[in-house]
């Protein structure tokens, strides 16, 4: 009778396996279907083909290895979880460090902060809004179009008393010190006199709905902003993905034990 931890171990794989599938289903039909995915569903087509891919053939291992008491396989299957185990311990580690910097400084009145370069790790600045990666976020933006999101004013009175968050006031509206007139939410125009800044923002300002200011260094460090939150949240899932992990790992442990015996393969 097979014994519960090699019971366990099959069931999970399963489970695994079907996850596995999952995704490479949907990085294949974004490839087949391009014309229904947009630009930035095409960036992560491969990363989840990758890693169904992977999932598929770890899944397989644990399957084999737990099933039909293959020690040799299992043994490859727990290394590889024990790699993961260090991978997801160093990669919470390493998230917390960059994204422990921020500081951000209040617009005197309004609803929302500015924020500065500064404020966000080097390693953020030089790897995320980078010239090479930058086309691909900017299509993302435009895609999600987040600026219609923006609750409709009709002063710039009532505009600047908006909420907005840091993506908003980055990539949707011209700085704040360059002191462009509101027209609406998403079109402004400079003074007369022309901007009151030699800032590059200022100059990079569109009243193209696809362009506004999703060139501005002000929406890089909006994007930076929200990438230090999705990595806090990524810090959590981390944390829940690698306790599963570790109990995966630990039950991995009692079935090699377990295979010590005559082999005898089970039923699913």
């Amino acid at each position: 009778m097979v014994r519960t931890s090699n019971m366990l171990t099959t069931i999970l794989n399963v489970l695994t396996l079907l996850l596995g599938f999952l995704l490479i289903t949907g990085a294949i039909w974004t490839s087949v279907h391009p014309g229904s995915a947009t630009l930035c569903e095409k960036t992560f087509a491969k990363p989840y083909l990758f890693t169904g891919i992977f999932l598929v053939v770890l899944a397989v291992l644990g399957i084999v290895g737990a099933c039909y008491k293959v020690n040799a396989i299992l043994y490859i299957y727990s290394g590889v979880l024990f790699v993961m185990i260090v991978g997801l311990l160093v990669f919470a580690i390493f998230g917390l460090v960059v994204t422990n910097k921020r500081i951000g400084k209040a617009v005197s009145n309004q609803g929302y902060k500015e924020y500065k370069f500064g404020d966000y790790s080097k390693w953020l600045q030089k790897h995320v809004v980078n010239e090479k990666n930058w086309d691909n976020i900017k299509s993302c933006l435009v895609d999600s179009r987040i600026c219609m999101a923006i609750a409709k004013a009709k002063t710039m009175e009532e505009f600047y008393h908006n909420h907005l968050t840091p993506l908003e006031s980055g990539c949707c509206k011209p700085p704040e010190d360059c002191n462009y007139l509101f027209v609406n939410n998403t079109y402004w125009v400079p003074p007369k006199t022309g901007p009151a800044s030699d800032e590059l923002d200022c100059k990079s300002w569109s009243n193209d709905q696809k362009q506004l200011c999703f060139d501005c260094g002000s929406c890089k460090v909006g994007v930076l902003n929200n990438m230090r939150h999705l990595w806090r949240g990524f810090a959590i899932m981390n944390f829940s993905i690698l306790v599963f992990v570790i109990v995966i790992y630990s039950i991995s442990c009692c079935a090699i034990r377990n295979n010590q015996e005559e082999p005898q393969p089970c039923h699913i």
